[in-house]
């Protein structure tokens, strides 16, 4: 199961302000927006939602901007400055400051379920595409249908360029060493006999891996 960071940038003590609710989201504090382009450099399970606080930050590159599709979500004191970034950021959400805790929190669950639905229903995974609304694993004019723990296990090991290990696949998609080993024998299966593929996902050294080829 895929996690999600909320990535606070240009705003310490809004961060410190998450931490102290305990929310079940991985936090980030961010200062500038050059260290948000050092994080997405490297492909991680992790799904971020980036809160930008545009009064502290120096300089937001727009067209840098536009190409994360990652949720943003923008937070001024000044209306005209969240005025000229909706201009160039159609899908994100902007809300003058001062806002509390409770309504922040909302703001984020929504734009969770937000992406889900708009970029998160079909994913590429090397030559395959899950299409997790219709429950399908793709190649080129095949399919074969897959269940919620199958998908989950995909998109875990997608992520997982150093792969993992029986127990933390396990974890990661919340069942036991056991049951993991007999879906993925399933999945297995099912991938063999309509695609003729045999190493999507390999074992390697007491870990697994995803071929994403």
């Amino acid at each position: 199961m895929q996690n999600y960071s909320i990535v606070t940038v240009g705003s310490p003590v809004f961060f410190q302000c998450l931490k102290e609710q305990k929310i079940e989201y991985n936090l980030q504090n961010l200062s500038s927006f050059k260290q948000v382009k050092e994080i997405l450099k490297s492909p991680l399970i992790d799904i971020y939602i980036f809160l930008f606080f545009v009064d502290n930050i120096e300089r937001l590159n727009i067209k840098e901007l536009k190409k994360i599709r990652y949720p943003k979500i923008f937070f001024s004191k000044s209306n005209d400055q969240l005025k000229l970034l909706k201009k160039n950021n159609v899908m994100s959400n902007f809300f003058q400051l001062p806002i509390n805790y409770p309504d922040m929190e909302k703001i984020i669950k929504l734009s969770i379920m937000k992406y889900k639905f708009l970029f998160q229903s079909q994913i590429k995974i090397g030559s395959y595409v899950i299409d997790k609304n219709a429950k399908l694993l793709i190649k080129s004019n095949k399919n074969i249908k897959l269940t919620e723990k199958e998908i989950e296990i995909l998109l875990y090991l997608s992520g997982k360029e150093d792969g993992s290990s029986k127990k933390e696949v396990s974890q990661g998609v919340n069942i036991d060493a056991h049951t993991y080993e007999t879906h993925l024998y399933r999945l297995r299966q099912k991938i063999h006999k309509k695609f003729n593929d045999k190493h999507l996902i390999y074992l390697e050294n007491s870990k697994y891996y995803l071929k994403n080829e």
